[in-house]
């Protein structure tokens, strides 16, 4: 499982990586602007991913980290954000390389942004995580498509492909 959420990892650094190309084509206007997006524009999306970033680490790691919504901005500059952003996921290297096999399949308790006890599987979490950039990195790729920039193509497919996996 370990290999396997660190090649996760891994893909989505590339594909983070990728997808700040075509972003950083974008004028100031159009990445910030309210485009319909959940959380209305790429900036807006972007910093969401930092936020739950942060929200889910903190809780792997046993801090407590409540924001005021999920939506609340945690970098205003662009660039810095990106900054963020990878050093975010580059985090997760150390975090999943440190992790003991037997942690995948455990039960892994926690308190929801709204106060309640739940628990999952530890592996469950990790995906979860996963799973939720992938989303809104599909959110963003067809916002840059709606302001006529060019798409990055990330499928995991492609990056395995480029990796010769």
């Amino acid at each position: 499982m370990k290999d396997f959420f660190l090649r996760n990892n891994a893909y989505h650094i590339w594909a983070t990586n990728l997808l700040y190309d075509s972003i950083d084509t974008l004028s100031e206007e159009d990445y910030k602007k309210d485009i319909g997006l959940f959380f209305n524009s790429i900036h807006g999306t972007l910093n969401h991913l930092l936020l739950v970033e942060k929200v889910w680490y903190s809780r792997l790691i046993r801090e407590v980290y409540v924001p005021s919504s999920l939506a609340e901005e945690l970098e205003p500059d662009r660039q810095t954000l990106k900054s963020r952003m990878i050093q975010s996921l580059e985090r997760w290297d150390s975090f999943l390389a440190d992790l003991d096999n037997s942690i995948w399949e455990t039960i892994f308790r926690y308190k929801t942004m709204r106060g309640f006890e739940t628990e999952l599987i530890f592996c469950d979490v990790v995906q979860h995580n996963f799973n939720h950039r992938t989303h809104h990195r599909g959110q963003i790729t067809a916002a840059i498509t709606q302001l006529g920039g060019k798409s990055p193509e990330i499928d995991y497919v492609y990056y395995l492909q480029t990796k010769g996996k």
